[in-house]
């Protein structure tokens, strides 16, 4: 759609022009998620150009991924590798609302003899054409994706947790819409100590992760957190039937609270206002049965102690 707009003094190839025959160029998302700060997107392309291709091959041109945030005016661009899919990683602080991500495939120096077997040559004949570093040479329609999609799969990614040298308990902040705070917008942002901090850090590298340590921090931090988004959310939709208070926040229209609410639609939960289901019962589903998943990997781990200790006194 937006290749419309642009004519370019060479051939191109994208979705709107016929500069090219029998080729076409994409790119899709094959997974997603976020470590609590950051979104990571996998992203694979397809090319069927041979003549392309081999101007990848000889580093004679390149993928550019331009990932941006019209909402937040955030633009990251990031090579894209051309014989495997590419990971990225984003941060949720960054960027709010819809993801506009696309592919462009550009030159790396200057061409002289531009020519391609694909050509379209009911345009071009037998033409050759310049081209300059960095000229666009291919281009896809690219993505749109809206944060609150992807959030609600994985509903502990609403929540953000940070060091707050400060403080010397926890905090939690709700954002609202009437947040003024660009670092609380959109998220649930959790404030730790430093101290209980680098606790939290530590046991949240791969270490320790391995070992099913996420789920506990789940169930004790992420948990209580969620229920109470819920509770949150539940009163605003009952009071919107009655008559609102001057100084009610509003949490809709955030990605936190939209997340959730398109979670708990996908359990057949929409209007949450009248939903018999306690908040603890609903947060414990959106995070995947987490309660039940702490009771079995800290079984297990106390199996495992319970053994080694016993081959410690036999030894």
């Amino acid at each position: 759609m937006r290749n419309k707009a642009i004519e370019y003094p060479h051939p191109v190839l994208n979705e709107y022009a016929k500069d090219f025959t029998d080729s076409n160029f994409s790119i899709n998302i094959v997974s997603h998620g976020d470590d609590g700060t950051n979104i990571s997107l996998e992203i694979e392309h397809t090319l069927n150009c041979k003549g392309i291709s081999q101007l990848l091959d000889s580093g004679k041109a390149k993928i550019i991924l331009r990932v941006t945030c019209f909402r937040t005016s955030f633009r990251q661009t990031f090579d894209m590798n051309i014989d495997k899919n590419t990971l990225i990683s984003i941060p949720k602080r960054n960027v709010t609302d819809t993801l506009d991500i696309q592919a462009i495939i550009v030159a790396t120096s200057a061409c002289n003899d531009y020519k391609l077997s694909e050509f379209n040559t009911n345009y071009f004949g037998n033409e050759t054409f310049s081209l300059r570093k960095g000229d666009v040479i291919a281009n896809e329609p690219g993505i749109k994706i809206k944060l609150s999609s992807i959030l609600e799969k994985n509903v502990a990614g609403i929540v953000l947790v940070e060091a707050k040298s400060t403080i010397n308990k926890i905090q939690v902040n709700y954002a609202s819409l009437e947040e003024t705070d660009p670092a609380l917008s959109n998220y649930i942002v959790i404030s730790l100590p430093d101290d209980e901090y680098k606790t939290y850090a530590k046991l949240r590298t791969k270490k320790y992760l391995r070992k099913g340590i996420d789920r506990f921090l789940q169930s004790s931090l992420i948990l209580p957190v969620i229920t109470e988004a819920i509770a949150r959310l539940r009163k605003e939709e009952k009071d919107a039937e009655f008559e609102e208070e001057e100084d009610a926040e509003h949490y809709k229209g955030t990605i936190w609270a939209d997340s959730i609410l398109e979670a708990l639609k996908k359990i057949g939960i929409d209007d949450l206002a009248s939903c018999p289901r306690s908040d603890v019962e609903l947060a414990n589903e959106l995070l995947g049965n987490v309660v039940e998943d702490s009771f079995s990997n800290l079984m297990s781990k106390m199996t495992e102690w319970s053994t080694i200790r016993q081959e410690d006194e036999i030894l």
